[in-house]
């Protein structure tokens, strides 16, 4: 994994100072290429679950990558006794414009997995970005309606699927029952292809929901869950940069699910993996790093 460095930046929320944790991968310095921003997802995850995307870093050099962790996750700001409607995606779309601005960002790219991917979707869709190359949306949808339908799907796969749909209805409830049943979910429809068991440490996506006290980690599960209602369809025609979409056969984000993408926009190009579910870049890693390296490199005119 490429050398980084980390720091935080202020984000005023109602006059409210919260603070943003972000990881530079590379350098952004003008001598290099646009970075890429990559934008976790959950909502409630944290940034280093895709630091596996640092190896493009080592593509050529020159290709920076930034991750950070949203607010309410992480080591970004906490806010446990916020209510629903603080937590809006209005909110991580103004987090991630600052964020932006505060390291000076000029050009970029920003790649979204999973729900990030509907963050970088509305935040270009919404706001037009002037230094926004191209959107990259990983195993992520269009439609929170359809992400249910799919997910449920895949549930309905499961001999046991009445006992996991009842640990995840209980969430937090039974903390024990919900990581349990989200292991056996994900081990089939998440990470299918990555046979690493128990996850390293350092992209175990849940750590951060659940907590470690060994690591000193308080779990946080406030964010999480959020976004129920959200979707992009009837408003796909307003993203104007190149849109790069990549699915997976045995994902529980199905390709229905983000195939409005592709019918929607002209400048888009779509590709589905075969062996991976939902995390390809841990599952199909070096595929998956030549895959976004070339769509990184290339002229955005070449797209169509």
């Amino acid at each position: 994994m490429a050398a980084y460095t980390d720091g935080t930046v202020p984000f005023l929320v109602d006059g409210e100072e919260l603070k943003t944790y972000y990881r530079i991968y590379g350098s952004i310095s003008d001598d290099n290429l646009p970075p890429l921003i990559a934008v976790h997802g959950g909502p409630g995850l944290v940034g280093y679950y895709l630091s596996p995307l640092s190896k493009l870093v080592d593509r050529n050099g020159r290709q920076p990558v930034i991750i950070y962790d949203q607010v309410g996750n992480g080591r970004s700001s906490h806010f446990p006794d916020k209510g629903p409607e603080f937590i809006t995606i209005k909110l991580f779309v103004d987090e991630l414009e600052n964020l932006i601005a505060k390291l000076s960002i000029k050009e970029y790219h920003i790649l979204g997995h999973s729900f990030g991917g509907c963050l970088g979707a509305e935040f270009e869709a919404e706001r037009h970005p002037p230094g926004l190359k191209s959107l990259i949306l990983s195993n992520s949808l269009a439609d929170m309606k359809l992400f249910a339908q799919s997910e449920a799907e895949r549930l309905a796969t499961f001999d046991n699927a009445d006992e996991l749909g009842a640990a995840f209805a209980k969430g937090m409830e039974d903390p024990k029952a919900f990581r349990a049943a989200l292991d056996t979910f994900n081990g089939r429809w998440a990470s299918r292809y990555f046979t690493e068991r128990p996850l390293p440490e350092d992209i175990d996506p849940f750590l951060w929901w659940f907590g470690d006290e060994e690591k000193g980690i308080e779990g946080d599960y406030t964010v999480s869950g959020k976004m129920s209602t959200w979707t992009i369809l009837g408003r796909i025609h307003q993203i104007r940069v190149p849109v790069f979409l990549i699915t997976a056969t045995d994902d529980f984000v199905q390709s229905y699910t983000a195939e409005p993408f592709f019918w929607g926009l002209k400048k888009i190009k779509w590709i589905n993996l075969e062996h991976s579910s939902h995390l390809p870049f841990w599952e199909d890693p070096e595929n998956y790093m030549n895959l976004v390296g070339k769509w990184l490199e290339q002229d955005a005119s070449e797209v169509s």
